[in-house]
């Protein structure tokens, strides 16, 4: 099975803005926030946002491999990416350690 499935065409915007606007739409929604961070391979992750609206979790991603350098997270062509519930939890948990 796939992490994700993409449920969205490509648009300008980043995961801060789709969070809130997604909380906007139902207050319900949590949204989780992902330290900034060196990757184990030495690359830096800028921070990210990430929602659950408590049947499956999303967050706003570009579709390069390798990610964004820092100066272009503010706005960036990306897509709403659809994964299992839980799965943002999990993850800002991960990010998030130390």
């Amino acid at each position: 099975m796939d992490l994700y499935k993409i449920i969205s065409e490509e648009y300008y915007s980043n995961c801060l803005i789709e969070a809130l606007k997604a909380k906007a739409r139902n207050p319900e929604v949590k949204i989780y926030f992902c330290k900034p961070r060196i990757t184990e391979n030495g690359n830096f992750q800028m921070f990210h946002f990430m929602w659950s609206d408590g049947k499956s979790d999303y967050d706003f991603s570009d579709l390069e491999e390798n990610g964004l350098p820092p100066y272009r997270n503010l706005l960036f062509k990306g897509v709403i990416r659809k994964f299992e519930p839980g799965f943002a939890k999990k993850y800002a948990e991960y990010r998030n350690k130390k």
